[in-house]
C-alpha cells in the first residue's frame, strides 16, 4: 500500500555546543545560508516533497524559531511546536510527536542539515517520500570505510557505488547488513527519514545510552535486528548535504549555497 505522506516532524532542540558561543544567543538552525536560516531551506525542501503540516520539536530557549516562522501561513503550510527537554537525545523529538502523527507515516528531519539536489532534478527528500511503502526509510550517504567523516551516524554495510552515478541506489536493509565491521563501504544516515508508528514502541524498548540520551538509530537498528527491514536510499553524487552542527561544515554550506 502506498502512503500519501503530508506530515513532518522537525528536530530542532539540540544545544549546538560545537558552535558556541554564538549558539547561546541564536539557534544553530537559524544561522543564515544564502540570506535564509538553515531551517527555512528545510521548510522549502519539505514543501517540495508534498508536506503540508510540520511539527517543530524545540528546546525551551529556542523561542526565535516560532517567532520567525509563526503558524506557517507565509509558506502555505501549517506549523505547530512542542518543547523537548534539554539533553534528552535525538530520539526524544520522535516520542514528543507521537500523538501529533495520528498513527500515520511521516517525515522526520533534523533541522541543522541542509540537503538539496545540486542540478535540476528531483530533490532527495521527494525521491524518498514518493511512492513509499516501507515502515522505515532513510536517506543515506555511502562512504568508503576508510573515509568516513567525523560525527556521521552509521547504519551498516553498503554495496560499492553504482557505475551509473545518476541512479539512486535503493536497498532493503536487513539484519545481515547491520554489522559494518570490516565492510569496505558503509551507509551513513543523512538526517531524513520516513517513519511509521512502529518507531514509538521501538524507542520505548530501547535503553538510553550511558549519557542518558535516547538515540533514534539505536531503536532502528534494534528493530532491524529483530527481523524487520528498512529502505535505504543513497544520495546521488551530485546532491548536496551539509550537517551544519559545526563551524567547518557551516562554512562549506555558505561557500556553496548561493540561493
Amino acid at each position: 500500500m502506498t502512503h500519501t505522506i503530508t506530515r513532518a516532524v522537525v528536530a530542532a532542540g539540540g544545544a549546538g555546543t560545537k558552535m558556541a558561543p554564538i549558539t547561546r544567543f541564536i539557534a544553530k538552525e537559524m544561522l543564515p545560508v544564502a540570506r535564509k536560516p538553515i531551517l527555512e531551506h528545510l521548510i522549502h525542501e519539505l514543501s517540495a516533497a508534498g508536506i503540508q503540516d510540520v511539527l517543530f520539536v524545540i528546546s525551551s530557549h529556542k523561542t526565535q524559531i516560532p517567532r520567525y516562522f509563526g503558524g506557517g501561513e507565509a509558506y502555505g503550510m501549517d506549523f505547530s511546536y512542542r518543547i523537548q527537554r534539554d539533553g534528552a537525545g535525538p530520539g526524544a523529538p520522535v516520542l514528543a510527536a507521537e500523538t501529533w502523527t495520528r498513527e500515520q507515516p511521516y517525515v522526520f528531519a533534523f533541522g541543522d542539515n541542509l540537503i538539496r539536489a545540486a542540478a535540476e532534478g528531483e530533490p532527495p527528500l521527494r525521491r524518498l517520500v514518493h511512492g513509499n511503502t516501507a515502515q522505515c526509510s532513510v536517506l543515506t550517504c555511502r562512504f568508503s570505510a576508510d573515509q568516513i567523516p567525523l560525527h556521521e551516524t552509521l547504519l551498516g554495510a553498503a554495496d560499492p557505488p553504482s557505475p551509473d552515478p545518476d541512479c539512486p541506489h535503493v536497498v532493503n536493509f536487513g539484519r545481515e547488513l547491520l554489522d559494518h565491521t570490516g565492510a569496505p563501504w558503509v551507509h551513513a544516515c543523512a538526517a531524513r527519514w520516513v517513519l511509521g508508528p512502529f518507531i514509538f514502541e521501538a524507542l520505548r524498548a530501547c535503553p538510553p545510552r550511558s549519557n542518558g540520551e535516547l538515540y533514534l538509530i539505536d531503536a532502528v537498528r534494534r528493530w532491524i535486528d529483530e527481523g524487520n527491514s528498512a529502505r535505504a536510499m543513497t544520495l546521488l553524487p551530485s546532491d548536496l548535504r551539509f550537517n551544519c552542527d559545526n563551524w567547518e561544515t557551516y562554512a562549506d554550506a555558505i561557500a556553496t549555497i548561493r540561493a
